[in-house]
């Protein structure tokens, strides 16, 4: 992995366009179109699993889309959510039986950044339903970075923000 790539996925580029401060200069690894297709496919197919998986309560296959990773982080609204895939699993394991989550993704925005690396922004819209009927919305935007661990896309690390209601 080099030192660019490592410095993407900890967030340690600051806008050193050169690389790291005291690393040297790391040109970042550029990607062929064909590379750059694949990857914006390779992603786009895990986005719609994990809207497919949500939708049916498939939760065993859905937490397969996440990377068994230390480095795995969830921030919702500013505030750290999950730092390990089981602090997910306890999440979705814990909705009452026959619940189902209905996620939409618009203007999503694919950006490879390295072979087996991509981050993602969209607007996102997240629907909880119960089996009874009840349920809940919320929605606002959402950025991921996503790594390719050869047996498909996993989700590294995520942050989603609501707007929030201001007074009158």
């Amino acid at each position: 992995m080099t030192c660019r790539v490592l410095a993407l996925l900890l967030g340690l580029t600051g806008g050193m366009a050169g690389g790291i401060a005291g690393a040297g200069a790391v040109p970042a690894q550029e990607l062929t179109q064909e590379q750059a297709v694949a990857i914006r496919s390779g992603v786009q197919a895990t986005l719609d699993s994990y809207c497919e998986l949500a939708a049916a309560g498939r939760w065993d296959a859905l937490l397969r889309l996440y990377a068994e990773d230390a480095r795995f982080r969830w921030v919702a609204n500013g505030v750290v959510e999950a730092r390990s895939v089981d602090e997910i699993r306890k999440y979705f394991l814990a909705l009452p039986p026959g619940t189902k989550v209905q996620n939409t993704f618009q203007d999503s925005e694919i950006t490879p950044l390295a072979p087996g690396v991509a981050q993602v922004l969209t607007r996102f819209q997240t629907r909880l339903v119960d089996p009874k009927g009840g349920g809940f919305s919320f929605g606002g935007v959402l950025g991921m970075t996503l790594i390719d661990r050869g047996d498909g896309w996993k989700i590294l690390n995520g942050h989603s923000s609501s707007p929030s209601r201001r007074g009158p």
